[in-house]
């Protein structure tokens, strides 16, 4: 995609000093997240980036409902094409598959229509199950609401989306959007990542993507849905989309998640500025009048991390920006492109123990499950992305060897995948196959707790997952617990016990 590579500018051009940029970079790594990509253009040129290493700008980083909004731009290019109307009713269009299940859907479910799950205003009493036959699911969940009056955050309706465009056009979101967007404003379709249900469905959340693939989407938004003179978006939608076409000041999360909703999307503090939301704080902010973009992938502890990120943008960012360019300071300028690549994430614990060597060994799995791979697993459930796993290569399970040599920790699961972990807390980025093909980069380190206890942290960076996993050698037994992260202080980890055996 060298073809579709963004103009660069500095700050001044955009209006906004080197010294801003700098203290923006540095506040916007605060003590509730941790950063992993930052981008903003304005008239079309980018004039900040950087990625903490070991993020780099190549890698593609899970989105989570950030994706809503690719799912809403297939809806807005097929409302384009004639192929859907937003007025059309959901119980018309999937009515084949609610006669199939026997379904009885209620009067007030037979009034959603595709507008309606655009704006979150299903009307249902509860969120509808994603586990299993959910396209069944979401016409079996009662109704609470005349839909259209009320806000409800409904990732279901999203899905139903994915859905429609499939029946409509025969293909899954990202073959659909392939030509039609990605290509147009450069963002490479063999890159992207778009996990499916087992349905085959392409996924909700399931989207991974450059934090400068989301930056272009955002990009198009502001510029009304033209790109290099096409219109691949109509105006109107677009001005409908980046509209309060609902409030929700009764929502539980911070103060711009209360400020209103448009299309898979939500209005911020700043009047006049939308953003693509993912949970964690995956961002891409628009702000139309200024010609301004921002992306963000982070790792922010809910409840109060995202919103403290788009606090510190606008702070730092949003609310200093000037119309007209600014005059060129040499030693900050300097200073900036000096911090940009310089940018780190804080490293792991060292190992201060000596290491025990006599963990080293081939073990076998007994009992339980020894399950490493990147999850996400909000409070009180189980891992939501165990379905978008590859079916054929998602097997439990059975044999890990540890070598515990003075430059590394190795771990071989099942005689072919394998971790490097660092004793020095050092994030080195390294590959493993997973049952995510495209999505095993990681970096991992090794520590020992105690002298008969090895911690095993590995830092999914295809997103900001993280697994950490203790290994307790007693006699010829190994007792594992894997935990993974969920960046909530009040349920942070799903968890997982083992017992593996020694292998003679």
């Amino acid at each position: 995609m060298s073809s579709h590579r963004l103009p660069r500018c500095t700050p001044e051009e955009a209006g906004v000093s080197s010294k801003q940029l700098i203290d923006c970079i540095k506040a916007l790594n605060h003590d509730l997240t941790t950063m992993n990509g930052f981008m903003a253009a304005r008239h079309g040129k980018v004039f900040a980036e950087c990625w903490w290493a070991p993020y780099s700008a190549e890698l593609v980083h899970s989105n989570h409902s950030l994706g809503k909004s690719y799912t809403a731009t297939a809806i807005g290019i097929a409302l384009k094409e004639g192929r859907l109307a937003l007025e059309e009713k959901m119980a018309d269009i999937f009515a084949d598959e609610i006669a199939e299940r026997k379904i009885d859907v209620p009067e007030e479910m037979k009034r959603i229509t595709i507008r309606h799950v655009m704006t979150m205003t299903n009307g249902m009493a509860h969120h509808p199950s994603m586990t299993g036959d959910w396209i069944g699911n979401y016409f079996r969940t009662p109704m609470a609401f005349e839909p259209g009056t009320r806000f409800a955050y409904n990732s279901s309706g999203s899905c139903m989306l994915g859905a429609i465009i499939l029946k409509r056009t025969g293909q899954n979101m990202k073959d659909y959007l392939s030509d039609r967007l990605f290509n147009k404003i450069g963002i490479d379709p063999e890159h992207f990542v778009w996990l499916k249900f087992p349905n085959q469905i392409d996924a909700e959340p399931g989207t991974f993507s450059r934090t400068e693939d989301n930056l272009r989407l955002a990009m198009l938004y502001s510029n009304g849905g033209c790109w290099n003179g096409e219109q691949i978006l109509d105006r109107a939608f677009v001005q409908s989309a980046l509209s309060v076409q609902v409030m929700n000041p009764y929502a539980p999360e911070q103060k711009d998640g209360r400020c209103g909703y448009g299309y898979q999307l939500w209005a911020c503090s700043i009047p006049g500025v939308f953003r693509f939301d993912g949970g964690q704080g995956q961002y891409g902010i628009i702000w139309p009048e200024k010609d301004l973009v921002v992306a963000i992938h982070e790792g922010a502890w809910l409840p109060l991390g995202p919103q403290k990120t788009l606090d510190v943008l606008y702070d730092h960012l949003l609310l200093v920006i000037q119309d007209e360019p600014l005059e060129p300071v040499q030693d900050d300028c300097a200073a900036l492109l000096q911090l940009q690549p310089s940018v780190k994430c804080k490293p792991d614990e060292p190992n201060t123990l000596g290491l025990n060597r006599t963990i080293s060994g081939a073990y076998q799995v007994k009992s339980g499950d020894l399950d490493p791979w990147l999850a996400v697993a909000p409070p009180g459930s189980g891992d939501l992305f165990a379905a978008f796993r590859d079916s054929t290569k998602d097997v439990r399970i059975s044999t890990v060897e540890l070598d515990v040599s003075d430059e590394a920790l190795t771990v071989v699961l099942d005689r072919s995948a394998t971790l490097v972990a660092s004793w020095d807390g050092t994030l080195t980025r390294r590959w493993i196959e997973s049952p995510f093909p495209a999505l095993g980069a990681y970096a991992a380190t090794a520590r020992f707790t105690h002298d008969n206890t090895l911690e095993l942290r590995i830092h999914w960076l295809n997103g900001w997952f993280e697994t950490l996993i203790h290994f307790r050698l007693a006699l010829d037994e190994v007792g594992v617990t894997t935990k993974k992260l969920r960046l909530n202080p009040d349920d942070n980890y799903l968890v997982y016990e083992a017992l593996a055996v020694s292998v003679k």
